[in-house]
């Protein structure tokens, strides 16, 4: 269902589309990815570990269901994006003294390797950040917080992802992309 809005209203990026049993659909899929990933990393890290990570996942799930099409949301995007930015969170993290810089690093070199991988996923950033301020529980997981809780994280989101994209019928996840020859 489409209200119309005013003229003005649209510079501001207010979406003409109102909610619709699509969209409900896709929150309960991102309410049940979420739980499953927090349920997850709450057994592997306990409360403080799982509140570090979970805002990276938080927003790849909102990608993924909100944008199935985009190439943030691509699994290449979401897996190698998120592992290559928690290696380099790590990395940061142990090899930089200072916090604040190795913060800045995570953020920049996870971009950096996201962009020379062709992975671009936003909430890589934040996946690299939590390796550095997330705290002793992310900290004392060292390069295990690459395997679980991230790419564990990634596997159960883009099956929740997956699974209820195909249940809608008509949205396709992941996008089929063709292949471009070279002449």
């Amino acid at each position: 269902m489409k209200t119309k809005l005013p003229a003005w209203w649209k510079t501001l990026g207010i979406q003409d589309a109102t909610a619709s049993r699509e969209q409900l659909f896709l929150a309960l899929g991102g309410f049940l990815s979420i739980f499953i990933v927090f349920f997850v990393s709450y057994k592997v890290t306990g409360l403080k570990g799982a509140g570090a990570i979970l805002p990276s996942m938080g927003a790849a799930i909102v990608l993924l269901m909100a944008a199935p099409k985009a190439i943030f949301s691509r699994p290449w995007a979401l897996f190698t994006g998120n592992v290559l930015s928690a290696v380099v969170g790590v990395c940061c993290y142990q090899w930089i003294g200072d916090n604040f810089i190795a913060a800045g690093s995570a953020v920049g070199l996870a971009m950096l390797a996201m962009f020379a991988s062709r992975c671009l996923h936003p909430p890589g950033g934040a996946t690299a950040l939590a390796a550095v301020v997330g705290g002793d529980v992310i900290h004392e997981l060292g390069f295990y917080y690459v395997l679980t809780p991230t790419l564990l994280n990634c596997f159960i989101i883009f099956l929740v992802s997956y699974s209820v994209n195909q249940l809608i019928g008509k949205r396709l996840y992941p996008k089929q992309t063709q292949a471009s020859g070279t002449s």
